[in-house]
């Protein structure tokens, strides 16, 4: 499941949420695009809450819409585990709360699954993952699944040619 709840449409083909129905629809739909049985790895791609995101630092309490409770996903994912549908389950672009609460609700939850994995971006230049996030993931044992790892190709150099690097080039599609 993927893209920001209510944004980018394209990403989550169209208005949805990570609602249980979302997301067991997504886990099949899935299952029948790779042709298998199983997914060893299935990762909730952004939370379906306000959270920063595009370079974004601060939180901004005002800016929190209504979202499906973590709890609710968790049991949805765990219905899928329990089924044999998938195997472990990630998150990605989280936060130290959401960590936290995934975490917690796992405990406290009967059969749902612990999250393995968390996939943000991480580079030389985004260090977002250590100022918080390293410390919950490692007494959490969920491990980084860096993205991103060139800046967007930021770090390769071809942005500082004198025309901005190529015109099909991701960073200037999306300015």
């Amino acid at each position: 499941v993927t893209g920001p709840s209510g944004q980018m449409t394209w990403i989550r083909d169209g208005l949805k949420c990570l609602d249980a129905r979302s997301i067991e629809e997504a886990i099949d739909n899935s299952l029948l695009r790779l042709c298998t049985d199983y997914i060893d790895l299935y990762q909730i791609h952004w939370p379906d809450r306000y959270v920063p995101m595009f370079g974004e630092t601060d939180y901004d309490p005002t800016q929190q819409y209504a979202a499906v409770p973590i709890e609710e996903q968790l049991e949805a994912l765990g219905r899928a585990v329990n089924a044999g549908k998938i195997r472990y389950i990630g998150v990605s672009n989280e936060t130290p709360y959401g960590v936290m609460e995934f975490c917690r609700l796992a405990q406290l939850v009967p059969h749902c699954p612990r999250i393995v994995s968390i996939q943000n971006a991480y580079n030389l230049l985004c260090r977002n993952f250590d100022a918080g996030l390293a410390e919950c993931c490692h007494h959490e044992r969920v491990r980084l699944l860096a993205y991103s790892p060139l800046a967007m190709g930021l770090l390769s150099g071809k942005y500082f040619a004198n025309n901005g690097g190529p015109a099909d080039a991701r960073l200037n599609l999306f300015k």
